[in-house]
């Protein structure tokens, strides 16, 4: 009886991890539009690194084990699976289904040595911040600021590292939970983060003008707009905008960032924030929720790729940074695409272009 239970679950394994052609997130009958972890499960799944079920199903809520992290691993990493090194686990056998993928992770330095690997058992969210932490060599802060999670906690480091690279937030009510098993929309969240974690700079390089071609949602009108560094408010870099055809003057921007926040506004006398302003670094996924306190509440910020491709100005641009935002107060949707050193190269609203960046010059 316990061999017929075995070779069930190799075969419930393997069919979870058999490729399903053509299907996305977005059409897992259990996986909604509006769930919160769609960006980064549809991300895996056309990366062919995490796979769906029959009938349409992804299962987010079924726990993750150790060998299909290994499994998931060694497909994001690229790693080797020829010539492995035994890593002489005995519940590994060479024999085993995924012998390869564990060898793998464990010769990569991800996985411990140690004399069993359990592989069907379930991987902790402090395990993960350890096992993450390592694949993708995260660097970052190592203070924690997590309730449940101390100096004496497995994996505070990696917790508090993946934490500070915005790979994690934790629990509303502060903690971590760091031996909770997770679940496959969970851990899909967590791995496709770290893929696509970057941390460029967004802002507009001073030493040029910009000029935009700007279609006016206010007006209805068409403009040529160009941008010259004016000078730093002490929080802010301050850049005149002007219409190259009636030489109209437009609000000045205001541009901040810090390395850890950006920010960007129009100067308006009644502003006190900014329009745009988020954590860095960037990976995809929300970033910031519609829920979450603030003056910018009721908005919700998605970073739906950080390297993804747009066309501007007649200028192919790769590894771009693409945003987009929705706002609880209207049906809009805005679309910014940032590229690193450069900073805003397109926005649309719906699926009017608003800003396109037409040149840039030395000044």
């Amino acid at each position: 009886m316990k061999q017929i239970l075995k070779v069930v679950c190799v075969v419930l394994m393997a069919v979870w991890l058999i490729p399903i052609e053509g299907v996305h997130a977005a059409s897992f009958k259990d996986v909604s539009k509006d769930n919160t972890l769609i960006t980064e499960i549809d991300y895996l799944v056309e990366k062919g690194i995490i796979n769906g079920y029959p009938n349409n199903l992804f299962k987010p809520d079924t726990y993750v084990t150790r060998a299909q992290v290994a499994v998931m691993l060694t497909r994001a990493l690229g790693l080797q699976t020829t010539n492995v090194k035994d890593p002489k686990y005995h519940d590994v056998p060479t024999t085993h289904t995924y012998y390869k993928e564990i060898a793998a992770v464990q010769n990569a330095g991800i996985f411990d040595a140690a004399q069993k690997f359990n592989p069907n058992a379930t991987l902790s969210r402090g395990d993960m911040a350890i096992v993450l932490q390592r694949a993708f060599k995260i660097k970052g802060s190592e203070t924690s600021y997590f309730t449940d999670v101390s100096e004496k906690t497995r994996g505070y480091k990696e917790i508090s590292i993946i934490y500070n690279n915005n790979i994690t937030r934790g629990y509303d009510d502060g903690s971590f939970k760091p031996n909770l098993p997770l679940t496959r929309a969970h851990f899909s969240a967590f791995l496709a983060r770290a893929l696509t974690l970057s941390n460029p700079n967004l802002l507009k390089d001073t030493a040029y003008d910009y000029t935009y071609a700007h279609y006016s949602l206010e007006d209805k009108k068409q403009y040529t707009l160009k941008y010259q560094y004016s000078h730093y408010d002490g929080k802010s870099d301050v850049w005149e905008v002007r219409d190259l055809n009636s030489n109209k003057v437009f609000n000045s921007e205001l541009l901040f960032s810090d390395g850890v926040v950006f920010g960007q506004g129009v100067d308006r006398d009644y502003d006190l924030f900014y329009d745009l302003f988020f954590g860095l670094p960037l990976r995809i996924g929300v970033i910031q929720h519609e829920d979450d306190g603030g003056v910018i509440s009721g908005v919700r910020l998605t970073v739906k790729a950080t390297d993804g491709t747009v066309q501007a100005g007649g200028v192919d641009y790769n590894n771009v940074i693409v945003l987009e935002e929705k706002s609880i107060y209207s049906d809009g949707v805005s679309t910014y695409y940032f590229v690193d050193e450069i900073g805003l190269v397109k926005e649309l609203y719906n699926d009017v272009v608003v800003y396109e960046l037409l040149d840039r010059t030395a000044n």
